[in-house]
């Protein structure tokens, strides 16, 4: 995947845009009223030192989720100081299916340092009983998990868009809050009202054993 740039972006400011999402990709993908079939992740990662934040996002291609992608280059990130402390922020068009909970899970248990929370615009096939059990595993391992608010789009419009030549310097679509109303009381549903069902597993536990195959009419993780 290639990250996306603004054609009239500078030499000089090429290097600041570069990876921040277009007005468009956001726009399209992050509007809950909306059901696009690529997955995107944004992210940020905040560290215990005083070091400048990491930004970057990636996009769900017909070869992997974008929750591969994301880890995989986390990791590349982190092994060249496993001992510093960060936290991580994700903002996700779709929350992630069960399997990518899983992997999500043996990341974290490879990195303990890492705190991950994760945002979302919408949920996933979330009458799927393995999709929300894996929310409810992922809740349970420490990992908070929140549909995105006003300010939350707010705060990735001024920081992970690219706003170089737009005079929109904030973004309040309020005709989303209904949406994020829905949305919020769904997965509220799912990790508080069934959370009888959930577990905390051991390291030494397999996240795949028994896991079912989860069909779906199409995977927006799965394109892009």
């Amino acid at each position: 995947m290639h990250p996306e740039t603004s054609d009239t972006v500078t030499p000089w400011n090429l290097f600041r845009f570069r990876w921040k999402i277009s007005q468009k990709a956001f726009r399209k993908n992050y509007d809950p009223s909306i059901l696009p079939r690529e997955t995107y992740l944004l992210y940020e990662i905040k560290w215990s030192y005083g070091r400048r934040p990491w930004q970057r996002w990636f996009c769900s291609t017909s070869r992997e989720h974008v929750e591969m992608y994301f880890l995989n280059d986390v990791h590349e990130k982190l092994k060249n100081n496993p001992s510093a402390h960060c936290t991580i922020t994700c903002y996700m068009s779709w929350s992630p299916c069960g399997y990518c909970c899983e992997d999500i899970m043996d990341f974290l248990w490879e990195w303990p340092n890492v705190n991950l929370v994760i945002y979302v615009a919408r949920l996933y096939w979330h009458q799927n009983k393995f999709n929300r059990q894996g929310l409810r595993n992922l809740e349970s391992f420490g990992v908070p998990i929140k549909v995105m608010n006003l300010p939350d789009y707010s705060y990735c419009w001024r920081t992970l868009v690219n706003n170089e030549n737009s005079s929109e310097e904030d973004y309040w679509p309020m005709y989303l809050a209904p949406w994020i109303m829905l949305y919020s009381l769904e997965l509220q549903t799912i990790l508080q009202l069934e959370c009888g069902a959930s577990f905390f597993p051991g390291p030494e536990w397999s996240w795949r054993e028994g896991s079912p195959a989860v069909p779906s009419p199409w995977d927006p993780h799965s394109s892009c």
